[in-house]
């Protein structure tokens, strides 16, 4: 469903403590050491010791591995493609059991917990690829977002999370739509982890933001406007792009502890939740609307629990205390 534009793929864990979230979530610091024969994989070469059945998507090279594919070439494919639509998209074998993405109970399990880059194997525990292989082929491509199957871990935990972050006891909890991985560059996630490491105080936090394209739901392209989603997926969070100079708090960058709130800014299927690490530091905390209208010397952070936190406003004032993980889309 992809093309090739950067920035766009399609396909694509919310648990626990911040501590196993950040892990979770941040799948460019994967360090799982890559199986023996890794290289040759990366250069695309076949081996000896490859298992002699035919690559599922050329159907002309030896499978390489515990892969599906020959090479990284094949990978790519079936990452941007999603391989043949009539077969498991996990074994990519046997023909899909009506109704099911899968062939049968065995891969409908395995599909739970595949890496989302290559799909024929298992994330590598808290982390979203299998191993560096599937991490350098995903780095090529940032930014971008990854579509996450409904039955996956992954989209479940990020369900359940915004779920549970529903404060409002008058508005409905919306339909989610899709669930998409946002995936940045090293570089970006280095200066966010950089900041973390000096400051700590990381939360999980949510940003209602509009969609003035057709992101997410005839494609996975990012649009060139500055005030569409696609432009947090592109660059992350920037204080020249996203600072509210109106906000009650003064020029910062706006989130909120629940999801009903960051909801409310831009509901509806014109509208999208980007869910986000931040970084607090030290919080101010705030009892009324224009108490400070900056960041106060010594600290990190503004909180105001407004209304017991149902409408909790939580804001930062500087590029890398924050970096968005999820993209929400509703029906």
């Amino acid at each position: 469903m992809a093309s090739n534009y950067r920035g766009s793929l399609r396909y694509s864990s919310y648990q626990g403590s911040v501590d196993s979230l950040t892990d979770s979530f941040n799948t460019m610091t994967l360090t799982r050491k890559p199986q023996s024969g890794t290289s040759l994989l990366s250069r695309g070469q076949p081996t000896g010791s490859s298992r002699g059945l035919q690559c599922v998507v050329c159907k002309i090279r030896p499978k390489f591995g515990e892969y599906q594919t020959c090479s990284t070439h094949c990978i790519k494919r079936v990452l941007k493609n999603g391989g043949d639509p009539e077969m498991c998209d996990y074994c990519h074998e046997k023909p899909r059991t009506p109704g099911k993405r899968q062939c049968g109970m065995d891969c409908i399990k395995k599909a739970t917990v595949a890496c989302l880059v290559c799909k024929c194997r298992p994330k590598n525990r808290r982390y979203q690829f299998c191993g560096r292989t599937c991490k350098r082929i995903a780095l090529e491509y940032t930014p971008f977002i990854l579509s996450i199957p409904k039955q996956h871990v992954t989209y479940q935990m990020a369900a359940k999370k915004f779920i549970d972050s529903w404060k409002s006891t008058t508005v409905q909890i919306p339909a989610i739509r899709e669930i998409y991985k946002i995936n940045l560059d090293d570089a970006s996630l280095q200066r966010y982890n950089e900041y973390k490491e000096t400051v700590g105080n990381e939360q999980f936090l949510y940003h209602g933001t509009a969609r003035l394209c057709q992101l997410g739901v005839a494609t996975t392209e990012l649009c060139a406007s500055l005030t569409c989603v696609c432009n947090i997926v592109r660059t992350s969070f920037q204080m020249v792009n996203y600072a509210k100079a109106t906000g009650a708090f003064g020029k910062g960058i706006y989130t909120s502890s629940a999801s009903n709130k960051a909801y409310r800014q831009y509901s509806g299927v014109h509208g999208a939740v980007v869910v986000s690490k931040v970084v607090l530091g030290k919080i101010k905390h705030v009892n009324k609307f224009n108490e400070v209208l900056s960041c106060p010397v010594g600290y990190n952070s503004v909180v105001y629990d407004r209304m017991d936190g149902k409408l909790n406003e939580s804001v930062v004032y500087r590029d890398d205390a924050i970096r968005p993980v999820f993209l929400i889309l509703f029906q």
